[in-house]
C-alpha cells in the first residue's frame, strides 16, 4: 500500500469510489475533479494497493488559508487507519504555508466528525448555503456620506470576460492586493485564474476603476456563487446591485451562495432580502491554525471556506 501524488489518470477511478462512498444522485465529473486538483496539485493524493486506486484526498490553499477538500476510501479499507494517513499527507502540505487550516463536513456523518476531532480539529461557525430569490431586495435604509438625499452612488458592474486584457490584469491585481491585506492573507488567485481560462465568469463592481466588490462562479468546480464586498457606507446597495446583476446574466432557476455564519450582519441582510437557508454544513478548524477567525470583519465575504 502506498500514497502518491494524484494525477489526471486517477480521476476516473476516483469518481467510482466517490460515487460508491457518498451515494450521490449524480457522479462527479472528470472536469470537476480536474479543476479541484489543478488548484493545488501538490496537496492531492491517492492511496494505491498493487497499483489499484482505493482512496483519495484533496487539499486547497487560498493564500494563507488552507482547507481539506473531498476525501474518500473504498469501503473494504475502512477501519484500517488509511483515511488518517491520507489526511495527514494533505495536512503536511497545508501546514507548510497556511495560518488557517479547516474543512467542512456534513454534521449527520458522525464518524467523520469524530475522526477530525481526533486529528486535532474543532467545530467552528457553520457554513450556510442560501438560495437567492429571483430579485434580491433590501429594505434597510441605505446611506452615503458623499451623496445627497435624492442621489445614490453609481457603480460600474462588468463581466470580466468582456473586459480588455489591460483591465483584466488591473482588476486581478487589485483583488489580490485587497484580499491579502484586508482578509488576513487570503488569496483567490488560483480560483480566478481557473475561471479566467474558461468555465465560469467574474463580475467586477467598481467606481472610477476603484474596486468595490467581486462575484465569481465556476459551476464545474464550485457550484455556488461566491464573492466579497468591501466595507463601504453603501455596502448593502453594492451587494444588492451585484446579486441582481448576476441574476440578470444568469436567469437559471437555482442560484446558491455560501456564507460563513460568523458574518452575522451579512446573513441577516441576505435573509431580509429574501434568501432562504437550505443547508448548514459543519465547519472545523485545526488547533493551532485558527488564524484570526474570531476577529470581526467589516467586509462581506460570501465564501463558506473563509475562516
Amino acid at each position: 500500500m502506498k500514497i502518491v501524488l494524484m494525477n489526471d489518470s486517477h480521476l476516473e477511478e476516483i469518481i467510482e469510489i466517490d460515487f460508491m462512498v457518498f451515494e450521490r444522485e449524480e457522479p462527479r465529473t472528470v472536469s470537476n475533479l480536474k479543476g479541484l486538483r489543478e488548484k493545488d496539485p501538490e496537496g492531492c493524493y491517492v492511496l494505491l494497493e498493487d497499483d489499484v486506486l482505493v482512496g483519495y484526498s484533496f487539499a486547497k490553499t487560498m493564500g494563507q488559508e488552507g482547507f481539506l477538500g473531498p476525501l474518500g476510501l473504498h469501503p473494504s479499507h475502512h477501519g484500517q487507519g488509511w483515511g488518517k494517513k491520507l489526511i495527514k499527507h494533505s495536512l503536511d502540505y497545508l501546514k507548510r504555508q497556511c495560518k488557517v487550516i479547516g474543512l467542512e463536513v456534513r454534521p449527520d456523518i458522525g464518524d467523520n466528525v469524530g475522526l477530525y476531532h481526533k486529528l486535532g480539529f474543532h467545530s467552528s461557525y457553520p457554513s450556510l448555503i442560501l438560495e437567492v430569490p429571483k430579485m434580491f431586495q433590501c429594505n434597510k435604509e441605505i446611506s452615503s456620506p458623499n451623496a445627497s438625499e435624492n442621489e445614490s452612488k453609481s457603480y460600474d458592474l462588468e463581466l470580466f470576460s468582456e473586459l480588455s486584457a489591460d483591465r483584466k490584469k488591473l482588476f486581478l491585481n487589485k483583488i489580490e492586493i485587497w484580499t491579502k491585506q484586508n482578509l488576513s492573507g487570503l488569496s483567490f488567485k488560483n480560483d480566478l485564474d481557473l475561471i479566467n481560462h474558461g468555465g465560469g465568469d467574474i463580475i467586477i463592481i467598481s467606481q472610477d476603476n476603484g474596486l468595490l466588490g467581486v462575484f465569481a462562479h465556476y459551476p464545474v468546480v464550485f457550484p455556488q456563487l461566491w464573492g466579497v464586498i468591501k466595507a463601504d457606507n453603501c455596502q448593502k446597495e453594492i451587494l444588492m446591485a451585484g446579486l441582481n446583476f448576476y441574476r440578470e446574466n444568469n436567469p437559471q432557476s437555482e442560484f446558491l451562495i455560501s456564507v460563513n455564519s460568523r458574518y452575522n450582519d451579512l446573513v441577516d441582510l441576505l435573509i431580509e432580502g429574501g434568501c432562504k437557508v437550505i443547508k448548514s454544513v459543519n465547519r472545523m478548524l485545526l488547533d493551532g491554525f485558527e488564524g484570526e477567525y474570531n476577529e470581526k470583519s467589516t467586509d462581506f465575504v460570501m465564501r463558506a471556506w473563509h475562516a
